[in-house]
């Protein structure tokens, strides 16, 4: 079984959404632009959160950070970097979604496509 599970491993991360998620994700990081958003972002978050827990938190200093940190995600959001590594995420998570839902039809669970891993009245799938 736990060969089955290997072999069922190498086949994932040979598939073409695997990747290509891993490619995206390796533009990704690789942006220098994006790595100094994002360790901007991890400033501004971690003084919020440093600010937040002070006794006497300045409610203006808070209010910007806030600003700002809505800011610097919304700019990330919009980066065709960032919109490529989340769109290549989906599409591997779209596969192992269908992996696991065929795994659970087999061993007679539940399944999304209404299949419940007994073929007696079903002639159309292969379980």
């Amino acid at each position: 079984m736990l060969e089955l599970a290997r072999e069922l491993g190498l086949a994932l991360a040979n598939s073409p959404e695997f990747i290509n998620m891993k490619q995206a994700q390796g533009a990704f990081e690789s942006s220098e632009a994006i790595q100094a958003l994002m360790n901007e972002l991890n400033e501004k978050r971690d003084r919020l959160i440093r600010l937040l827990a002070e006794d006497s938190a300045d409610d203006l200093e808070a209010v910007s950070l806030t600003n700002d940190i809505d800011r610097l995600e919304e700019q990330l959001r919009e980066s065709p970097l960032y919109e490529e590594l989340v769109a290549a995420q989906g599409s591997f998570s779209t596969v192992l979604n269908a992996v696991n839902e065929e795994i659970n039809a087999c061993i007679g669970g539940s399944s999304s496509s209404g299949c419940a891993g007994d073929c007696g009245s079903c002639g159309g799938c292969k379980h």
